[in-house]
Parts: C-alpha cells; structure tokens; sequence
C-alpha cells in the first residue's frame, strides 16, 4: 500500500464520518492494512492531515491552471478561476461533509492560533500558487501578486464559509477581477 492510497482513504473517510473520526487507526483499517504500516508511513494523525490538505492543494492548483488556460488575459483567468473554484469547492464532499458538521476543524485551518501550528491554510494555498502565475499576469495584478493572491484566497474561504448569498458565481468573479486586476487605463 503506498502513501497516495492511504491519502485517498483518509479523504473518503472525512467525507463519510468527518474530520474528528479520522485516525490512523481507521486508515489502516479502511485500507486493509496493519495498523503500524500507517504509523510507519505517517508517524501520527497531524502528519496524515498534512498529506491530505498537501494533496487536496495540489489537486486545486492543477484545476486552478486549467481554468486559467481557458482565457488570454488577467481579468479572463482570474474571473475563470474565481468561476471554477466556487462550485468546485460546493462539490467536494469531504469539505461539505466537514463545513456541514464540524466548521471548526476548518476554522482551526484557517486561523493561526501559534507558531506550533504552522501557517494558516490561507498561507499554504498563497505560498503554493504564487509560482504558478506567470510574469505577465503579475504585472497586472493589484497592489501586488501576493496582496492580490491572498484577497482572492480569502474571498472565496468566506463564500465557502458562508454560502448563501445574493451574488451569483459570475457576480463574485466580476468583483475579483475588478478588485485585483489592473484596468485597461492603469496599464
């Protein structure tokens, strides 16, 4: 059993029973293997966490790139990936599972309480991403491409928090756009 499988099993077993009931021991259970095959291949629960939350960011850069190779421009790839995230995010079950019945454990990702935790999965996902931004839609990014990535990822954490609203997904791309990208005239 290789550490991706295991990863996998943690991801269906949030989405089935949520954050709190995931432990190496039900890993490995899930997976068919001995107990301290998943100790040996991740040491604790925190670092099973890490693996996952590390493979899920992976996975949403991955998309990210993709929707941003649908459009020619800034305004064009952010309002794409602003577009894609949203309902991309909706239909992740092992995030609604854990937003539905236990937002803190989202909370406590997003929140830096100390040091011992480690940055916030906003920092994460920020830190992550900003290499794939290509030179010439950082030039065009307000006030600067890290400022501009941190607004975007903090958006979308509060819509993903707080789902129900009066804008539509198109709506809050526009607003994005409009708040991190540079007009025509300021070029």
């Amino acid at each position: 059993m290789d550490r991706d499988r295991m990863v996998d099993v943690g991801v269906g077993l949030v989405s089935r029973f949520g954050a709190k009931a995931l432990s190496l021991t039900s890993v490995a259970r899930h997976a068919g293997v001995a107990r301290a095959t998943a100790y040996r291949m991740f040491g604790g629960r925190n670092a099973l966490v890490a693996a996952i939350v590390d493979r899920e960011v992976s996975l949403l850069r991955v998309r990210l790139r993709e929707w941003a190779e649908t459009a020619p421009d800034a305004a064009g790839k952010v309002r794409a990936q602003v577009a894609g995230v949203l309902p991309y995010i909706r239909q992740h079950e092992a995030l609604q599972y854990v937003l539905r019945k236990e937002p803190e454990e989202i909370i406590r990702a997003l929140v830096a309480t100390d040091d011992a935790t480690g940055p916030t999965l906003i920092h994460q996902i920020v830190e992550q991403t900003l290499p794939d931004l290509a030179p010439e839609i950082s030039d065009q990014l307000v006030p600067n491409p890290r400022g501009a990535a941190e607004f975007l990822v903090r958006t979308i954490y509060s819509l993903m928090l707080i789902p129900d609203g009066s804008l539509t997904d198109e709506q809050v791309a526009d607003l994005v756009v409009r708040a991190i990208v540079k007009r025509p005239d300021e070029q």
